[in-house]
């Protein structure tokens, strides 16, 4: 900013001007620092430009302010824009800022080119971004030209800032925006994704996964960016090579130990995660004879040097087969390694092919399938063992020259892979063939003690027992074979582990069967495998077997509780179906005994007092009672307030008396506080239940007015004795507006209207008119909803009380009131279709929702209308001009309509009244999904 301007200085825009600059760039504000919103900061850059003042503005404010509005347009309230070229004063800014403010971002940058200021990192960026939106403005309008336009602009700010950074965030936006567009004349993906693969440094898996694609698209890839691409892999390879010796630290820190040992493969998808690494990253930790092996095996086959055309092909059939299997696709068609001269590299080439088919063929392996038959066709079936038979063929013959540098643990993991998809097709052809190669080559005679060598063993023997039981042998003859191959305990039970757990995923039955024979036979399965067998086995339905394995002592207190947690929620999801009461009660007490051992007793406390719930629905509460008086005496810290409420809950609502009553004495103790609320709760379950004289000795402390109208509810012996008890004592009841209005409910739902009434005199005495009213409703409502009473004697009795409520009381009606009167002329017996459309009109007339259309059609010729409104024994309906709410008005009183109106077989009358309400509820669903209501009328008489 240049202050040596005297009309500047002077100005009052140097003051707003270093307001808008302190607030950019702060570090942070404090509490009477000014804060701008955007649009405040918008008015003031366009005004500065109207005035020609934005040569005072320095060329950091400018990006500042561009790149302030490009975080705030793809950001949102709360979700703020925090990565590449982010703004810092996102979390200062207003929620009316967020939104799009592309036009700005645009109009700064042509601001600042037109003063030749040059274009910073920051503003390359989010032009780019910028002129993307636009492109997809445009592409969603159909405009090709135009979006086509700004594909290109936006290119050329890409091209500039390409090899800035390898943060997704620079590279994805305008990566997706070359995919949407999906023209022939489209820039190259290819070509822009070997440029960063070119940048050493680590390159995101985001990226990785386009590069991959762009190789899989070879109708869009062209022979000019599969040269480049290639080229920049052999670059970075040769940097890895080169950089071996510097990562190959003999004296690691307890970090890399750490990581190495953890960063083992155990499958062929693992290799193909090492291959992946050497190409895309620098510099990984892991284990360093696997690290030494992907190196050595990328360096053979992108060797720099050599430009045979069939090399060149092979080397991007490697590629294509490392993206088949990081994109899991599975549609490819390579060339043959035979046409490589070198044998070294026709071997590494061969190990490149044959772990990445693997790998894509181990992608289609579904776990909870045991074999391909169950999923795919025999021919389906047949074609894969025979691309397996030939891949192996290949491998044993052609990559034996690369035998020597290759890690005796990736070697079992290859031979792993065969056997685990052998066993998977069922080709006990190539099962056999790679048993016999396995002896042959020794690979079980290998001395090497490292942790990576036996994990690869142990893999290797797991596959080949478990293939074996798959492609039909019995488990001796299985067993037989494997220690044949090695005699080592830890791997034969490792093995046998393996295979419990695989086969417990969809035959828990046979599972169970190989525990047995692996017992027998002198291999102790670990706990971990019989524990999960045990929950398998409840998964599957089956709780005959739940007495053996949580007494069995070869599982660790934690195994056992896992298979106690499945049992019991298997219990409370399918109750007396799954498990009988007193093998419920053994599993609890089971469960309570271990509460004290297990390491973690968070779920085991949850899943036992499900149970308990379940056992209370079931019929089975005194057996539930016992059970948790067992508990609360050994682990009484276990049981919160909320668990025995909910139990508490449970045995009143079952009719459980004298069990409620029981627990509640017993948790006086231990939550005094809750008593009273408990009492409470429970006072009307005992009376509406018949159960007084469980209430009477125990219940003299629960507040009076709740007592008192709880009392109501009463349909005991003394029902009587209690009426007059009710009607002397009623004065005291009065409390509160709210405890009057609930004791009035009470009141009118036992049909005690003539109590009811001496209560809404005490109201009338004391709350306002609307409270009146709302009172006077109550018992209007009750007086309709009386089933035992004729319709004609309901009508009277309305219209009795509503004319005694207007003379004594004041009462004055309001829209629930007109509901409530209309329902009252529905539910007579002489009502028929036309009577019933008659009332429908005279309610739209009355002022409530409907066209006049509505009113015209069943409401006789247009311009005669009938006089008067609908009548209840000589009571006019009130006609009122206060609004009227969708919710607590229209949607009551229509729904009451449309109901009559089906039965009565009126359904053209019933589908008037229901798109009359869906016309109401159009644009509003938003204040229907929370509750809102709304005024639809407002009320003036037609």
């Amino acid at each position: 900013m240049d202050e040596a301007d005297p009309s500047f200085v002077d100005a009052p825009h140097l003051q707003s001007l270093e307001k808008v600059q302190a607030f950019l760039h702060a570090a942070a504000l404090d509490e009477g620092s000014p804060r701008f919103s955007a649009r405040r900061i918008r008015d003031r850059y366009l005004c500065w430009k109207r005035e020609g003042r934005l040569n005072h503005i320095g060329s950091s404010d400018m990006t500042s302010l561009i790149s302030l509005f490009g975080s705030l347009s793809v950001s949102s309230y709360g979700e703020h824009y925090t990565s590449l070229h982010g703004h810092r004063r996102l979390k200062d800014m207003p929620e009316s800022s967020f939104g799009p403010h592309w036009d700005m971002v645009l109009g700064i940058c042509s601001d600042k080119r037109w003063l030749r200021r040059p274009l910073s990192t920051s503003d390359q960026y989010w032009l780019m971004r910028a002129r993307l939106a636009r492109f997809q403005e445009h592409m969603e309008r159909n405009e090709i030209r135009k979006a086509k336009q700004y594909l290109v602009a936006a290119e050329k700010c890409y091209l500039a800032i390409r090899t800035s950074s390898l943060h997704p965030d620079l590279h994805l936006p305008y990566y997706s925006a070359l995919r949407a567009a999906s023209s022939p004349d489209a820039p190259d993906l290819a070509t822009h994704l070997t440029a960063i693969i070119t940048v050493p440094g680590y390159i995101h898996p985001s990226l990785r996964e386009l590069t991959y694609q762009a190789i899989l698209a070879q109708d869009r890839v062209t022979s000019r960016s599969t040269q480049e691409l290639l080229r920049a892999v052999v670059s970075r390879t040769s940097k890895q090579q080169g950089g071996i010796s510097s990562l190959q630290d003999d004296s690691p820190s307890p970090c890399r130990k750490a990581i190495s040992s953890r960063s083992i493969p155990t499958s062929a998808v693992g290799l193909t995660m090492a291959l992946e690494r050497t190409i895309f990253t620098d510099a990984w930790i892991g284990q360093k004879e696997l690290r030494d092996w992907s190196a050595t095996l990328a360096g053979r086959i992108f060797a720099a040097g050599g430009d045979d055309v069939h090399l060149t092909d092979l080397r991007w059939n490697c590629l294509v087969l490392l993206a088949l299997v990081r994109t899991r696709s599975l549609e490819w068609n390579g060339q043959s390694v035979e046409g490589a001269k070198d044998p070294v590299q026709r071997a590494a080439i061969m190990e490149w092919q044959t772990v990445c088919i693997l790998a894509s063929i181990e992608n289609l392996v579904d776990p909870s399938i045991p074999s391909a038959a169950d999923a795919l066709s025999e021919e389906i079936v047949q074609g894969f063992c025979g691309v397996l038979r030939k891949l192996w063929h290949d491998w044993t013959t052609i990559a034996a020259s690369g035998v020597s540098s290759r890690p005796h643990y990736v070697t079992c993991l290859i031979y792993a892979s065969f056997l685990k998809l052998a066993g998977y097709f069922k080709d006990k052809t190539l099962l056999d063939a790679c048993r016999h190669h396995c002896n042959v080559v020794d690979l079980w005679l290998h001395s090497e003690s490292s942790s990576g060598s036996f994990d690869g063993r142990l893999a290797l023997a797991s596959e080949q027992l478990y293939a074996a039981l798959v492609c039909g042998a019995f488990f001796e003859r299985a067993l037989v074979d494997l220690v044949v191959c090695t005699t080592n305990m830890r791997i034969l039970r490792g093995a046998v582990d393996t295979a419990v757990a695989r086969y417990s995923r969809y035959d828990p039955d046979h599972a169970q069967e190989l525990l047995a024979w692996a017992t027998h036979r002198g291999i102790t399965p670990s706990g971990k495998a019989i524990a999960r067998v045990g929950v398998a086995l409840a998964l599957h339905g089956d709780s005959t077997y739940v007495d053996r394995y949580i007494t069995d002592t070869r599982l660790s207190h934690d195994e056992r509780a896992q298979v106690i947690v499945a049992h019991l929620r298997m219990f409370a999801t399918h109750g007396l179906s799954f498990m009988r009461p007193r093998v419920v009660a053994d599993v609890v007490s089971t469960a309570i005994e271990l509460l004290g051992d297990v390491s973690t007793p968070q779920p085991l406390p949850k899943w036992v007092w499900s149970a308990l719930l379940v056992l209370v629905r079931q019929g089975h509460a005194s057996l539930a009672m016992s059970l948790v008086t067992d508990l609360a005496s050994k682990h009484p810290s276990r049981i919160s307030q909320a668990a025995y409420t909910d139990l508490f809950r449970a045995l009143l609502r079952h009719r459980q008396f004298k069990l409620a009553r029981r627990l509640m004495v017993r948790c006086a103790a231990t939550y005094p506080a809750m008593v009273e609320n408990w009492k409470a709760y429970a006072f009307p379950h005992f009376l509406r239940g018949g159960a007084a004289w469980t209430a009477s000795p125990s219940y003299g402390s629960v507040r009076r007015p709740l007592r008192v109208a709880a009392s109501a509810l009463s349909r005991g012996p003394q029902a009587q004795t209690r009426k007059g008890l009710l009607t002397i004592r009623l004065p005291a009841v009065y409390g509160s507006t709210s405890t009057a209005q609930r004791a009035l409910q009470l009141l009118v739902r036992a049909g005690r209207f003539h109590a009811a009434k001496k209560l809404y005199e005490r109201i009338y005495r004391r709350e306002s008119p609307e409270v009146r009213t709302s009172c006077g409703n109550i018992i209007l409502h009750g007086l309709v909803c009386q089933t035992s009473r004729t319709a004609r004697q309901r009508a009277r009795s309305v219209a009795h009380t509503y004319r005694a409520l207007a003379a004594q009381y004041d009462f004055a009606p309001d829209r629930i009131t007109v509901n409530i009167l209309f329902k009252t002329l529905l539910q007579s017996k002489d009502l028929d279709a036309a009577r019933a459309r008659a009332l429908f009109d005279a309610v739209l007339r009355m002022g409530y929702p409907g066209s006049e259309g509505d009113v015209a059609e069943e409401g006789g010729e247009a311009g005669k209308q009938p006089s008067g409104l609908p009548t209840i024994e000589s009571v006019e309906i009130p006609q009122l001009e206060s609004p009227i709410m969708y919710l607590r008005h229209v949607r009551p009183l229509f729904r009451t309509f449309i109901k009559t109106f089906y039965l009565l077989d009126d359904v053209e009358a019933a589908r008037r009244a229901i798109g009359i309400l869906k016309r109401m509820e159009a644009g509003n669903a938003w204040r229907l999904a929370k509750g809102t209501d709304w005024v639809v009328s407002e009320g003036r008489v037609v």
